[in-house]
């Protein structure tokens, strides 16, 4: 169930209670619509993990203060576009997922991962309409990261579903059984080493961009 929450400074709906409260939180801190957006979104990396990722692609469709249009277009490009045919290896394993009225075939692994844009979106739209620090910003999704929060009702329901997929790997096997076991509603999610990536993200992106000036 979705989470609307509202200010005298604006409002937020979002598919996850601790994404809203990030949203709101950075409204309340002085930003604008597009941090508090883009703060919802990485949030929302760490809340919704079987939903939403920074490994993905969307679009953002902004209406400035002065009144301008503009759609920010981040989807993800096809990975080896471009190449031969013959020097194309998929990389597909198929996982079957097995929703309550069905079961379905997903391909899963290095081939059906395309590049993804959604980091390189949030921040170019930070960068472009955003009002407070990047730090201040990120700093609602680091502390959800390295504090962690609880598994809803609604999140196990998606992660029971997507377990052939989130275990698939090493790194997700140690997401999702920290203890050598699924997580469950009601067991604690937690990203260490995204909040360590996190937190040290502002500066490398600062002293990247001296660079390339």
């Amino acid at each position: 169930m979705g989470e609307l929450r509202s200010s005298a400074r604006g409002g937020a709906a979002s598919g996850h209670s601790r994404v809203t409260e990030a949203a709101c939180g950075i409204l309340g801190a002085g930003g604008n619509a597009f941090d508090a957006a883009v703060a919802a979104g990485f949030a929302a990396a760490v809340a919704e993990p079987a939903l939403t990722s920074l490994g993905g692609g969307g679009f953002l469709l902004a209406r400035t203060a002065q009144g301008q249009s503009v759609l920010f277009d981040f989807f993800v490009d096809t990975p080896g576009q471009g190449l031969p045919a013959s020097g194309l290896d998929p990389h597909f394993l198929p996982v079957t997922v097995r929703f309550p009225g069905s079961e379905q075939i997903f391909n899963v692994g290095m081939g059906s991962v395309a590049v993804p844009g959604t980091l390189k979106g949030y921040l170019h739209v930070h960068r472009r309409l955003g009002r407070l620090p990047l730090a201040e910003v990120l700093a609602p999704a680091i502390q959800l990261a390295r504090e962690g929060l609880a598994i809803n009702a609604k999140q196990a329901y998606f992660l029971d579903l997507l377990t052939p997929i989130m275990t698939l790997t090493t790194v997700g096997r140690a997401l999702f059984e920290p203890s050598g076991a699924y997580l469950r509603e009601g067991d604690v999610l937690r990203n260490p080493a995204l909040a360590a990536f996190w937190k040290l993200y502002p500066t490398m992106a600062s002293e990247n961009f001296i660079k390339a000036s």
